[in-house]
C-alpha cells in the first residue's frame, strides 16, 4: 500500500476509498470507527475523511508482512520448543504472561472472520499450493480445538447459570 498516490501522511481520503483499500465493506469500517480501531476526520457538511497513513497503518495491521509473519511464527515455535524442553526436565513451564489478555487479542483477531465470504475462502483455497495444504490444516484443526474448548466452556457456564 506504500507509495499509492495521495497516500502521504497528511492527505486524507473518504469511507469509500477506505474500504476499498482495506477490502471491508461499510458495516465494518463503521463498527471500527465506533470500537476507535480508526479515527474520522469532519469534512464539508456531513462527510468524513480518513488520514491515509491511519489507513495505512490499519492495512499494515491487517496484512503483515511475510517477514513480520514468519517472525511471529518463529517465535511461537520458540516458545513452545523451550516449553517442551522445561517440561521434559521435570521443571515447571513458565505460563505465558496475561493469559486473559492473550486470549482477548486472539478473539479480536478472529472476529475479523466475518468479513471474509465463503468466496473468499475459495479464491485463498486456489491460490494454495499443494505443498501448504498439510500445514494450513493442521493449523486449521488446532484452532478448531481451541475454539471449541471455548465455546464448551461458555455453555457449561451458561448451563450452571440457568441451574
Amino acid at each position: 500500500m506504500v507509495g499509492k498516490p495521495g497516500g502521504g501522511r497528511f492527505a486524507f481520503v473518504d469511507a469509500s476509498e477506505v474500504t476499498r483499500r482495506l477490502g471491508i465493506d461499510r458495516v465494518t469500517l463503521d463498527n471500527w470507527i465506533k470500537e476507535g480501531r480508526i479515527k474520522t476526520h469532519r469534512g464539508v457538511g456531513r462527510d468524513s475523511f480518513f488520514r491515509s497513513g491511519d489507513v495505512e497503518a490499519l492495512y499494515n495491521e491487517l496484512h503483515p508482512t511475510e517477514e513480520l509473519a514468519a517472525a511471529v511464527a518463529e517465535d511461537e515455535q520458540e516458545s513452545e520448543r523451550a516449553n517442551e524442553s522445561v517440561a521434559a526436565r521435570g521443571a515447571p513451564v513458565r505460563k505465558k504472561q496475561d493469559p486473559q489478555m492473550r486470549v482477548y487479542l486472539r478473539l479480536q483477531a478472529d472476529a475479523k472472520w466475518f468479513d471474509i465470504s465463503e468466496d473468499d475462502i475459495r479464491y485463498w483455497f486456489q491460490q494454495l499450493a499443494p505443498d501448504g495444504y498439510e500445514r494450513n490444516k493442521r493449523n486449521i484443526q488446532h484452532t478448531i480445538k481451541k475454539l471449541q474448548l471455548m465455546v464448551d466452556l461458555i455453555d457449561d457456564a451458561e448451563q450452571r447459570a440457568n441451574s
